[in-house]
């Protein structure tokens, strides 16, 4: 009875890696779309959405890999995660838009930033403390990025007043 417990659990585990490789599959070709589609699109928020569901499905492969131990595979995504963040970046500061007027794609960049950065810290747990220099790197590649958008779309004058207060207030007690 204990082999056909072990062989199930070889089963389940095989049948589970192949689900997950199929699932990176599909989200390699969904890349490969969007990698299409930011080449011709023409409108810097067209291009910038593209470009964000890219960064997206780098960090989802990125986490894969990782919760795989694939650490090498893990990093090939975040080099790709931290390309496409430049990219996106550089979009938004090419296209002379003013996002204080017209904030759309700078605010949907902002906000995927912010959830991407979440998403990065819990990464960052699967890597062991010697092996962490890439997942950093990503992490303050968008952070940069996030702290440009913001200051894009509040003004650089906004975005200091709004830090300092942060940094002054007193801290609650629990």
């Amino acid at each position: 009875m204990r082999l056909f417990g072990s062989i199930g659990l070889q089963v389940s585990l095989s049948l589970l890696l192949a689900v997950i490789q199929c699932a990176a599959l599909d989200l390699n070709a969904d890349y490969q779309k969007l990698q299409e589609k930011s080449k011709r699109e023409a409108n810097p928020v067209g291009k910038t959405k593209a470009l964000i569901k890219m960064s997206e499905i780098n960090l989802k492969l990125a986490l894969s890999e990782a919760m795989g131990r694939n650490l090498e595979g893990a990093d090939k995504y975040l080099t790709r995660y931290i390309e496409v963040v430049h990219q996106a970046s550089g979009v938004l500061k090419l296209s002379n838009r003013n996002a204080q007027k017209n904030p759309t794609g700078f605010k949907d960049f902002e906000i995927a930033l912010s959830q991407q950065l979440r998403k990065l810290n819990d990464l960052k747990e699967y890597y062991p403390y010697d092996h962490q220099e890439t997942i950093e790197q990503a992490t303050e590649v968008a952070r940069g990025a996030h702290q440009e958008m913001i200051n894009a779309i509040f003004g650089l004058e906004n975005s200091r007043k709004a830090e300092e207060k942060k940094h002054d207030q007193p801290k609650e007690a629990k």
